[in-house]
């Protein structure tokens, strides 16, 4: 591996991984982009090395929510279970498309979601409490698409998971990172997983970029907890708009 590309994993891992911490993504639509862009990987070896990325930053910003019990375990659980299933769905789906429909696929999904979390809607219920007088069925199917998005976007599945808790369940925009982070986790390693197998992943640059990424996730989740819900809602929505378009930029 050449020093500029392990400089450019290097800088990649500082910065995505304190999005990952401050917005509770797994960094994938940061990651993606860059690798595709600047590393020449393909569409589908981007997405195969950004979750194994993922894997890394995802734990330590999860940590650090967890100690700021910012984390709720009841949802967490259902989300988790089928997210897993969902990922693996979203990885084989994922290698019989061509990458053409692919890169398409991320484009849409970040641009969408981006102008969903920059709509002002009743997300900030301050007295949320799930008491699970919501179905559990309608967080299992959260869950299956925060996956299936996982697999088949590269992403750890927060840009699904973050815009549905917060805008469509109520849950309050601090409580949806940390709770989204626990799920990325599990979604990032289910989905990379599918992708050694199909030898789509970049180990090398992934480990660099991740043990990086590991650090600086501490530090966006640390001031994740001190910042205000609408804050982190802008910067989640302008986040995901950059990383939709840049995907455009390479042919």
């Amino acid at each position: 591996m050449v020093p500029v590309k392990i400089i450019e994993s290097v800088i990649t891992g500082v910065i995505a991984g304190f999005i990952c911490g401050l917005t509770g993504m797994g960094g994938g639509t940061i990651y993606v982009p860059v690798f595709y862009f600047l590393f020449n990987f393909s569409i589908k070896e981007a997405i195969g090395t950004s979750l194994l990325v993922i894997v890394f930053s995802s734990i330590s910003a999860f940590l650090v929510h967890m100690r700021g019990k910012q984390i709720d375990f009841r949802v967490a659980g259902f989300l988790i279970g089928a997210g897993i299933v969902g990922a693996q769905i979203g990885t084989a789906i994922t290698a019989i498309l061509p990458d053409m429909a692919v890169k398409i696929f991320f484009v849409c999904l970040t641009i969408f979601l981006s102008f969903n979390m920059w709509k002002e809607k009743n997300g900030n219920n301050e007295n949320y409490d799930t008491g699970f007088n919501l179905l559990p069925l309608k967080f299992v199917l959260i869950g299956l698409a925060g996956g299936i998005v996982s697999g088949m976007g590269g992403v750890g599945g927060a840009i699904v998971l973050v815009p549905l808790l917060h805008i469509y369940i109520g849950m309050p925009m601090n409580l949806c990172i940390g709770t989204t982070l626990s799920v990325v986790m599990f979604n990032s390693l289910s989905g990379v997983i599918g992708y050694l197998y199909h030898g789509f992943v970049h180990i090398q640059t992934g480990a660099i970029t991740g043990i990086v990424a590991v650090f600086t996730a501490l530090v966006g989740a640390k001031v994740s907890m001190r910042m205000d819900h609408r804050k982190l809602r802008k910067i989640f929505s302008i986040i995901l708009l950059i990383a939709g378009t840049a995907v455009l930029i390479r042919r």
